[in-house]
């Protein structure tokens, strides 16, 4: 103890000892105030050659409350580690004793004995730096310092661990001598894979350095793999429209068009992707991205849907739209895609195509605008040609509704109302419709009208049979009405079905629908009586329709064919009737069958009958035999004539048969709309092994044919239920 000093501080040993790893060693710090006043004390322990660090031991108290004078105060320290890492000897121990209120301190020292401990580690390791940064595929040099800090050399083994070992050039462990007191550095090598294969980001690793005594250290780091490469943008294609097929047609489900976005990654970064749709067209449709934000994997081609919606107008003009695409990267180091944007375009039509709405307002205007063409108004019942007009025919047609009309034939081939209503005004037909247009319109009668016949040669006078059983006759030439003709005795209004003169044309013979046939007679080229000349009637047990009429070559033979397929043979000159009487096969012949068409082939005595079961029928008149006088009266006198054919020509009646002038072909026509050519043989009977010519066609029933030669070839004209005339031109040489 100092005389005269404030402080009075002694240590409870002055030894120990502590080994490092072991159990905690303790010594005791008595402190007594020998000053006047109150003060507290505190201890502060330093080891010779370490530093200022000291949490190697522990105090207690940490500091003394304040004392009296006089009084004492025991501090306890505990050893926990050794101030020296790896130092074994001897080390001193300097207490400082001090107070806070007092100017004075007290210094102990104590000796601290280190005793070596089991597992001593004499080893020291560091890296020059935590962070090491590279790019793929290049290599990085890690660099590790090893300090031996023992008196005898060490056999190190260091090892690289954490990272792939595929990273490391050469291997993982390094072996190295260390001499006593010294240190050595050595390097790893690491080269990361190519940029598809190793991502962008931070990769931690470990040095472990291992000597033959079991010491163990270790130092961390990071190895940072640095960012490289690009996003590659492609959008194929980059032009579309909607409807994307056929857009002149109308398409109202087209609503939207999709583009395909190919993103190739071909960085290291893994990017989550965010599409921007820019320009003044894409505020005005719907967008929607399918995914909405793809992740881009590294090395991979991922696909995005864009579907693009806008507003499809239903008519008016195709509109071109432009957008800008562009991609927002989540991990921006690398900059934008490649290229930075790409510029789409899309054609949009509308609903109604612009083709089809300009054919509708043509329609509409046509309609409005363009004159109804000219037809009958109601079923053409007969035609007639004229061959005198010139190169091309004039056609002459009657009909149901009680008028007839005249047509010229244009370059096309076509008819084409020609001549004007001459008298009166235009009054309404007997469909209680007034026609469209007087051009064309011959004349208008009171009553249907079912038969024509034109004057033989000169063609300047039409006959016209009426419902009323009146023949009506018209200047062809003038277009006016000139007289009538009707049998002042037929009270009946017996209505007139055919109509033919002879070839002098000084004779006209009218068949009726009671089965009557009329004849008028004139001389010269004069107006003709006004009583007929000669009436041919069978009784009226017989009636029939009569529906076409036919004279022979020499024309002393007339022929009726009718209803009941009933055909007449008249004996001209003594008004005698004989019936042609009919092979087995020759179908029904009740009320409801007909013989439709009978004519002869020209300068021959073949005569042709077509019938409703659509049969056509040859006989040849110079072959007939009266046939057994029939007792009874239930029958007309009959020939047998010998039967050369019999065909099916339809499955529908034939109402019309014509021979061309040169006698090598028949055509027919009738119900089932078509006009067909039949070749005939030298013979006069047709060649079933050929098939016939087709000619024409017509969804409405065809009810009548005629036929005239000309330069051109045959002219061939035909009137329909639908109310057309129709032209037709045939070669009959070939």
């Amino acid at each position: 103890m100092l005389v005269n000093s404030l402080i009075d501080a002694t240590l409870t040993a002055p030894n120990i000892s502590f080994r490092p790893g072991g159990p905690s060693v303790s010594f005791g710090v008595s402190v007594i105030n020998r000053s006047n006043q109150f003060a507290s004390f505190q201890l502060e322990i330093k080891a010779a050659g370490a530093g200022r660090q000291s949490n190697w031991y522990c105090l207690s108290p940490d500091v003394s409350t304040a004392k009296s004078p006089g009084d004492r105060t025991d501090f306890q320290v505990e050893i926990l580690d050794s101030p020296l890492p790896d130092f074994i000897g001897v080390v001193n121990l300097t207490v400082r004793v001090f107070s806070p209120q007092l100017k004075e301190e007290r210094r102990l020292v104590l000796r601290l004995t280190l005793e070596p401990s089991g597992k001593l580690n004499l080893l020291r390791i560091a890296l020059p730096t935590e962070r090491f940064q590279v790019y793929p595929r290049n290599v990085v040099n890690i660099p590790v310092t090893v300090k031996n800090t023992g008196s005898q050399p060490l056999e190190v083994c260091l090892q690289c661990t954490e990272l792939e070992p595929s990273w490391l050039v050469g291997s993982f462990e390094r072996y190295i001598q260390i001499p006593a007191n010294e240190e050595t550095t050595t390097t790893f090598q690491c080269q990361p894979p190519r940029a598809d294969r190793v991502q962008s980001r931070d990769y931690s690793f470990i040095i472990t350095a291992k000597s033959h005594v079991g010491s163990i250290v270790e130092a961390q780091g990071i190895l940072e793999v640095l960012p490289v490469g690009f996003m590659q943008f492609e959008v194929q294609p980059q032009q579309q429209r909607i409807p994307a097929k056929r857009p002149w047609l109308p398409n109202w489900r087209s609503r939207s068009s999709t583009f395909q976005l190919m993103f190739k990654n071909n960085s290291n970064l893994l990017q989550t992707l965010d599409l921007e749709v820019r320009g003044r067209d894409a505020k005005r449709c719907q967008i929607k991205v399918s995914p909405e934000k793809p992740v881009l994997s590294l090395g991979e081609i991922t696909s995005t849907n864009l579907i693009i919606s806008p507003r499809r107008p239903w008519i008016g003009w195709s509109r071109k739209l432009k957008f800008e695409l562009k991609p927002w990267l989540s991990d921006p180091r690398l900059g934008s895609s490649d290229p930075a944007t790409q510029i789409l375009f899309l054609k949009v039509f509308p609903i109604v195509p612009l083709w089809l709405l300009l054919a509708l307002l043509s329609i509409i205007a046509t309609a409005i605008f363009i004159p109804q063409p000219i037809t009958h108004l109601a079923g053409v019942n007969a035609v007639r040609l004229s061959g005198t007009s010139g190169r091309s025919p004039l056609v002459i047609s009657a009909s149901s509704d009680c008028s007839i009309r005249t047509w010229g034939v244009t370059d096309w081939g076509t008819p084409q109302p020609q001549g004007l209503l001459s008298k009166g005004t235009l009054a309404k037909t007997c469909t209680n419709a007034q026609p469209s247009s007087s051009k064309g319109l011959l004349g208008i009668t009171q009553q249907a009208i079912h038969s024509l016949a034109l004057t033989p040669v000169k063609n300047n006078q039409v006959f016209a049979g009426l419902e009323d059983g009146t023949v009506q006759v018209w200047d062809i030439n003038t277009g006016s009405g000139l007289y009538t003709l009707k049998d002042p005795n037929d009270q009946t209004s017996d209505r007139i079905l055919d109509l033919m003169f002879t070839r002098n044309s000084l004779r006209l013979y009218a068949g009726y629908a009671s089965g009557t046939i009329r004849s008028w007679q004139r001389s010269k080229d004069v107006y003709f009586d006004s009583k007929p000349a000669q009436v041919l009637k069978i009784p009226d047990r017989f009636a029939y329709q009569a529906w076409s009429l036919a004279l022979s070559p020499d024309e002393n033979i007339l022929v009726s064919a009718g209803q009941f397929k009933r055909l007449i043979l008249w004996d001209v000159a003594n008004s005698q009737p004989w019936q042609l009487k009919l092979s087995e096969d020759a179908g029904n012949q009740g009320e409801q069958n007909y013989f439709y068409d009978v004519n002869f082939v020209p300068n021959t005595s073949i005569l042709a009958a077509s019938d409703s079961d659509g049969y056509v029928t040859f006989w040849d008149l110079n072959q007939c035999q009266k046939a057994a006088p029939n007792k009874s009266l239930e029958q007309l006198p009959q020939k047998n004539c010998k039967q050369l054919v019999r065909w099916q020509v339809a499955n529908k009646p034939i109402r019309s048969i014509l021979f061309t002038p040169n006698q090598r072909w028949l055509v027919s026509a009738g119900d089932n709309g078509q006009i067909q050519a039949w070749r005939l043989t030298q013979k006069f009977t047709p060649d079933l092994t050929q098939k016939p010519k087709q000619i024409g066609a017509s969804k409405s029933r065809i009810t009548s044919l005629d036929l005239i030669a000309k330069e051109q070839g045959v002219w061939i004209a035909s009137g329909s239920g639908d109310a057309q005339v129709r032209l037709y031109r045939f070669n009959s040489d070939n």
